[in-house]
């Protein structure tokens, strides 16, 4: 019997439709706060809460949606999501006051964390378990994409259309997506096999997976360290007189992200998770470091390339670990608890970073911010690096 292929149709559908998602995330995420400025003449404060209220409200659908794709079926969730995402983007064009954008916002979010973690899960019951890290580095290939041209395009048509054509350019991509998942079919459990959806379905054990809490809390401490770029970046390389080293970093990281998403996940499925993950740890020390004692632009790209290899291809390995280890009847929460912790990560990061840098300075903050890499290494290696190989494959924990 032919072993199934990575390459299925199935797997083309969802790689396409979680580029339009992730598409809408990128082009609002770098907009609201100038929008909310603009059009309600918001504070700074007022405006930050414009744009984070979407995180805000992925991370409080990612605590419930898990277990609603292990009990109801992926593909239910997956087309509910797409449609409210659709209907979400579509409100921000009456929305005509502060608070209503900020509640849409955070609907929005909600809805987007939902489909986010039902994609995310669905993928990894369509990619053949022998390939899962190689499947899954190349499914995250959808992200970089997103996250390299949806800030441009944002830029591009909130400069020469206004924010008008960027709410419709985000419902159009919703619904793209949506059109994708109709032609996408996913491997379902049988609905006997399944438990049933009750009260006790939201209980604590049946929200959070062990395995996603504990590489994800290793992955949390990860996030925080990389919240270092993405929230202060541009604001130290401005402040040292070298402002293009920003961009350069990010067109760095996403390249870097991208070449190696493609090729070491063949390496992990073959020789195993710590032969990838503990470079890829070193790897992204280094930028962190490189950014704090050597910032010139050419030591930034250096950097850029070195997070990009580093922190961008750990999202994909340790995921596939985190599948792998909670076993086929947890991958939706599995999939839930993993991107929560993440999320988490994200949003402590500027506020415990930003105190460090109203204490010390923005070179003492990336120092932390390589220790911090340190500690993610030493938490991965408790949790997970230390088993013997057959452990680490057999969802032990």
């Amino acid at each position: 019997m032919a072993e199934p292929r990575l390459w299925s149709k199935d797997f083309t559908v969802a790689i396409i439709a979680a580029v339009f998602l992730s598409f809408v995330f990128y082009l609002l995420i770098t907009t609201m706060a100038g929008y909310a400025v603009i059009r309600f003449a918001a504070s700074d404060s007022a405006a930050g809460l414009a744009s984070s209220s979407f995180v805000l409200g992925a991370v409080a659908a990612r605590m419930f949606v898990g277990t609603m794709l292990d009990t109801l079926g992926r593909y239910r969730v997956l087309i509910t999501a797409f449609t409210l995402s659709a209907i979400a983007c579509a409100l921000y064009l009456p929305a005509d006051s502060l608070w209503l954008l900020i509640a849409v916002r955070f609907a929005h979010g909600a809805v987007f964390g939902a489909g986010h973690t039902a994609i995310m899960a669905a993928v990894q019951d369509i990619i053949p378990p022998h390939r899962r890290a190689e499947g899954t580095g190349y499914f995250g290939t959808s992200t970089t994409l997103a996250a390299a041209l949806g800030p441009l395009i944002a830029i591009i048509l909130v400069r020469d259309f206004g924010y008008h054509w960027l709410f419709l350019a985000a419902l159009a991509f919703t619904l793209a997506g949506l059109v994708a998942i109709l032609f996408l079919r996913v491997p379902e459990r049988a609905a006997a096999e399944r438990q049933q959806l009750t009260w006790r379905s939201f209980h604590p054990v049946h929200l959070f997976d062990r395995a996603g809490l504990r590489i994800g809390g290793a992955m949390l401490i990860a996030a925080v360290a990389y919240s270092s770029v993405m929230t202060f970046l541009a604001t130290y390389t401005t402040s040292i007189g070298i402002a293009e080293a920003a961009p350069a970093f990010f067109v760095a990281f996403a390249t870097a992200s991208l070449v190696a998403r493609l090729s070491l996940g063949r390496v992990q499925d073959r020789f195993g998770d710590n032969i990838v993950v503990y470079p890829l740890f070193a790897a992204f020390f280094a930028a962190m470091l490189l950014i704090s004692v050597a910032p010139s632009l050419w030591t930034i790209i250096t950097a850029g390339i070195l997070g990009g290899v580093g922190f961008g291809t750990l999202m994909s390995s340790t995921q596939a670990i985190t599948i792998r280890r909670a076993g086929p009847a947890r991958v939706g929460v599995a999939t839930s608890t993993y991107f929560f912790m993440l999320d988490i990560g994200f949003g402590l990061g500027p506020i415990v970073l930003g105190a460090i840098i109203a204490a010390s300075s923005y070179t003492a903050m990336y120092a932390v911010a390589a220790l911090l890499v340190g500690l993610s290494a030493v938490l991965y290696w408790l949790f997970h690096g230390r088993l013997t190989a057959p452990e680490a494959g057999e969802g032990l924990v």
